[in-house]
């Protein structure tokens, strides 16, 4: 008797703790359908693409690592020499730099770094490290790149020899700006000033033990955080500048050039708030943020922007603000920018190439540099926001089946602007910095600036591989053809990593099944799409089914995990693994698309299975046109907007008081 007392006492209390937790049990987790968030550049994409193959990016990168630090099996330093007529010169492709002397008290973020580093040219045999010296850039990137395709380069072996590549990136630090910037004057380019600083501080996130790099991280987001109040421009915030002097404390213009930060300076601070949970860096990317949330115009240039939709997403999961993703992510899939127009993600083909997820200067010059970097950005942001898995699934697809066109054993020789493969680079590995379309009557010509800009020998660019190594660290074939496993971890800078989570898009019209292999420990495997435990309490391998054009979010979690639901969030171990969220889209029109009265505006909502939309609001800029039942599609009455620029936005609501919106830039005729 007083053991079933005992017993039912036992029951009653873990009841209570279970109920006082909001625990669940699996079967009472409730499935979800896929809600998605559309980006209306890759609706054009085809959904497997045309004559498929996939391509080992982490491979090249590899090969690519031992071929650029290969000059490390030589102790001497040696001021490179490329002759431009002599390919075998230009081997090896890096340098070693020495410093003449270090003084007592030897202090990098003081005296600089004074022991001995190196250096690499932007393309292969560019002879301007000669009188301009090494690109921080190039060298900085290349560090990461290897990194993420799985490579210590802060403790590398050649032959009898250790090197901390990592800790010689300290070089780069400037201490009389406290910034790591590119070579030359700080002050005369956001891109050269920023991006530097971006890829220092994403390197750190992987080496974090390497002394003296978190505070130069964290000055150089100290030195742009007092830059904001500056951005004025006739006494309102204004980023329209081509740079910014830290010393002279100063923006710089240039003629009309322009280079907006973007979401370039917001990524620094989310950095250094991750890095300290100071408060002032959380308010300085919001900052940045609120300033691109009411921004008319599309202020895209070269990689900067592609961070503005990633700490947009972060934030909005994490810290709860409401950011428009769609927007940012438009600022790169668009074509509209307003300081280098034309440069998006492209779509379509270049002669019979394809080169849909590309990014370059639309319908004319594909840059590979940032085609990769690109995906190591937005890759992760579909583990703040799930409802961009299929989109950003689908972009990846066409990304990695396309982007091999850079890689010069891919392409015919008449086909590129080098008249044959580089005898010391027997992979390839070294890709072409661009890709043309119909230049010098070529119809799809691997090139770069390198030979028609700058008179150097060769347009195969270090600066331009080095990110295939980010590429390679996201993407890894499945048993299925056209499956692909995509890291969402590996690229995710500061994020949250404590579990693994992994992105499949099924580009078929049919359901299909890949095999998982979750090695020899159990493991609960969670979609954090459908809100579903697909499998539990398991080891070796598993089957997944991925629906029918459309994804999954595998979340690898401890077995037989505790699963707790708390305001639409659930969590493992206090955790986020999954939230439930409503999505609503404009399906039909491009960024500053012209409207008239008799324009049709498609749209479509998805919520949660046992939810529903009840109220849809539709605003241009602040005026009001339509607060009611959810339509499916709108034509808005002219008499109630002047012509004029407008943002377009629909809000929705549902029973269960989830709300989203999106919004488009139009011109209202």
């Amino acid at each position: 008797m007083k053991k079933r007392f005992l017993f039912l006492t036992i029951i009653i209390i873990s009841t209570i703790i279970m109920c006082s937790c909001n625990q669940i049990p699996d079967a009472q987790l409730e499935p979800d359908y896929s809600v998605q968030k559309q980006i209306n550049k890759v609706n054009s994409f085809p959904d497997l693409p045309k004559n498929y193959s996939y391509f080992n990016y982490k491979e090249k990168a590899l090969s690519l690592d031992s071929t650029v630090f290969n000059f490390a099996f030589e102790q001497q330093a040696k001021t490179p020499a490329y002759n431009p007529y002599d390919q075998s010169s230009w081997s090896p492709l890096g340098f070693w730099i020495d410093q003449e002397r270090q003084p007592d008290g030897y202090d990098p973020l003081t005296t600089g770094y004074l022991k001995r580093t190196f250096g690499l040219p932007a393309y292969v045999g560019d002879n301007r490290v000669q009188s301009s010296g090494r690109e921080d850039l190039t060298y900085l990137s290349m560090l990461l790149g290897s990194t993420y395709a799985g490579i210590d380069k802060s403790n590398q072996v050649f032959e009898d020899e250790t090197y901390n590549f990592i800790e010689m990136a300290l070089s780069s630090y400037d201490t009389g700006c406290k910034l790591v910037h590119n070579a030359g004057a700080q002050g005369q380019s956001f891109w050269y000033d920023i991006f530097p600083q971006i890829i220092f501080a994403r390197l750190y996130d992987k080496y974090q033990s390497i002394p003296y790099m978190k505070q130069m991280v964290l000055n150089g987001a100290d030195q742009w955080l007092q830059a904001i109040p500056n951005f004025i421009k006739e006494g309102k915030a204004n980023y329209e500048f081509v740079g910014y002097n830290v010393v002279l404390e100063s923006p710089t213009m240039v003629g009309d050039h322009i280079e907006p930060p973007n979401g370039g300076l917001a990524f620094l601070f989310y950095s250094a708030y991750e890095i300290t949970k100071e408060e002032k860096y959380l308010i300085g990317a919001k900052k940045v943020l609120d300033y691109l949330q009411d921004y008319q115009k599309n202020p895209n240039y070269e990689a900067l922007t592609d961070y503005a939709p990633f700490v947009a997403a972060v934030l909005n999961k994490k810290y709860n603000t409401s950011y428009d993703v769609g927007k940012f992510l438009d600022f790169v899939f668009e074509g509209d920018s307003a300081f280098r127009p034309g440069w998006a993600v492209m779509q379509g083909e270049f002669g019979n190439y394809a080169v849909d997820g590309l990014v370059g200067q639309a319908g004319d010059y594909a840059f590979s540099m940032n085609s990769f970097h690109l995906a190591s950005v937005l890759a992760p942001l579909v583990k703040y926001d799930t409802r961009y898995a299929t989109a950003i699934g689908k972009y990846l697809l066409n990304l990695v089946n396309n982007a091999k066109v850079f890689f010069p054993h891919n392409i015919s020789l008449n086909h590129q602007t080098m008249s044959n493969y580089l005898a010391f680079d027997k992979e390839g590995a070294i890709c072409y910095e661009g890709f043309r379309n119909n230049y010098n009557g070529v119809n799809g010509l691997a090139m770069g600036d390198a030979t028609a800009k700058f008179l150097q020998p060769c347009d195969l660019s270090l600066y331009s591989a080095a990110f295939a190594g980010a590429l390679g660290g996201i993407v890894a074939l499945t048993d299925i053809k056209g499956i692909l496993q995509i890291d969402l971890n590996n690229t995710d800078s500061f994020g949250a990593n404590n579990y693994q989570n992994y992105l499949y898009y099924n580009p078929y019209d049919k359901d299909k099944v890949i095999k998982f292999n979750g090695g020899n420990s159990h493991y609960d495997l969670f979609d954090s799409v459908t809100k579903r435990v697909i499998a539990k309490n398991v080891s070796g391998t598993c089957n997944i089914s991925i629906p029918a054009q459309s994804s999954r979010v595998i979340v690898v979690l401890p077995a037989n995990s505790v699963y707790t639901k708390e305001n639409n969030k659930i969590t493992v171990n206090n955790i986020d693994i999954a939230e439930y969220q409503v999505a609503v889209n404009i399906c039909n029109l491009g960024s500053r698309a012209e409207l008239t009265s008799e324009s049709v505006i498609k749209l479509e909502i998805a919520a949660p299975k046992n939810d529903k939309a009840i109220n849809m609001k539709i605003l241009f800029n602040e005026i009001e046109v339509y607060n009611g039942e959810p339509l499916e599609q709108y034509s808005y009455d002219k008499a109630m907007l002047p012509d004029t620029d407008y943002t377009m936005k629909i809000v929705i609501k549902t029973e269960n008081g989830l709300v989203d919106y999106c919004s488009k830039r139009v011109v209202a005729r």
